[in-house]
C-alpha cells in the first residue's frame, strides 16, 4: 500500500501528465485549424491563376500541363480540407 507521500506524489504526477497532454492537444488543434484556414484561403488568394488555367484550351504542352496539375492539386486540396474539417468537427 502506498504511503500518503507516495499518494500525493502520484497524484501530482498524474496531474502533470494530464496537463502536458492537454497542452499538446491544444497545440495540435491550433495547428490543424490553422492548416484548414490556410487551405481555405487558397481559392481566393490564387483566384486569378485558377481562372486563367480554367480559361485555357489545351492547345499546347504548357496549357495541358497546367490543367493536369490543377486537377491533381484540386483533388489533394479537397481531400485534405475534408480531412482537416472532419478532425476539427470532432473536437
Amino acid at each position: 500500500m502506498a504511503t500518503t507521500t507516495e499518494v500525493k506524489t502520484g497524484i501530482d504526477e498524474i496531474a502533470d501528465q494530464i496537463k502536458a497532454v492537454r497542452t499538446r492537444f491544444e497545440s495540435a488543434k491550433s495547428t490543424i485549424e490553422g492548416g484548414s484556414t490556410a487551405l481555405g484561403a487558397i481559392p481566393t488568394k490564387y483566384a486569378d491563376v485558377l481562372a486563367t488555367i480554367d480559361g485555357y484550351t489545351p492547345t499546347g504542352a504548357f496549357e495541358t500541363l497546367a490543367q493536369d496539375e490543377k486537377a491533381k492539386l484540386s483533388s489533394d486540396f479537397l481531400a485534405l480540407k475534408a480531412e482537416l474539417d472532419a478532425v476539427i468537427a470532432g473536437f
